[in-house]
């Protein structure tokens, strides 16, 4: 599991930011060309990469009590047609998806961010958006991923451990940000409570 570095961790906190999400989609031509799109209003130029601003957005799904969760959809404006080249061209079914959480006053800092890997599992295009359904695992493999995942409420450390690091006299925590706090502990907690549950689509 990668380490946070301290910059996301306090970032990750403060209800006032608002995460920017970027997106890659690995070779999707065959030849090593990624797609980059950014989740903003302006392009977007992150640890020596830019992404391309375009009307993307995705679902936060619900979790269960583990923040578990089994796929994710995606949608991408197709008014421009600009989309639809790809799939007419590409079979994009399987490939290597990041989406990639970095902050917009953090844009300088290439550690503050966090990482979600998916494939693209199915999609389907209508005249103004293409729907992507993407897995968080590799079926060819057997592999689940990614290890960390975006979850508002869950903390993922175990309870008293080296990340989570409470020394208190406490015997048990339900791992919500909630305790978190009646703990004293919410800067080690787990979570992302600046994300929201579920993002409105819309282009």
């Amino acid at each position: 599991m990668r380490s946070i570095d301290s910059t996301f961790k306090s970032e990750k906190n403060s209800s006032e930011n608002k995460p920017v999400f970027l997106y890659k989609v690995y070779n999707y031509d065959g030849s090593n060309n990624d797609l980059l799109f950014a989740e903003w209003d302006t392009d977007i130029t992150y640890a020596a990469e830019t992404y391309t601003r375009f009307p993307i957005k995705h679902d936060f799904v619900s979790e269960n009590i583990q923040g578990e969760v089994d796929s994710l959809k995606i949608y991408v404006g197709n008014a421009s047609r600009a989309i639809q080249y790809y799939l007419e061209n590409y079979d994009l079914r399987g490939k290597k998806v990041r989406i990639r959480m970095v902050w917009a006053n953090q844009l300088a800092d290439t550690d503050a961010y966090m990482d979600e890997i998916y494939y693209v599992d199915s999609y389907t295009a209508a005249q103004d958006v293409v729907e992507f359904t993407l897995t968080s695992k590799f079926d060819l493999l057997n592999i689940e991923i990614p290890k960390r995942r975006y979850s508002r409420n869950y903390c993922g450390w175990n309870f008293k451990g080296t990340e989570c690091a409470y020394a208190g006299a406490e015997t048990a925590c339900n791992k919500t940000f909630g305790r978190c706090r009646e703990l004293e502990n919410q800067e080690r907690f787990g979570g992302f409570p600046s994300v929201p549950m579920r993002k409105v689509v819309g282009f």
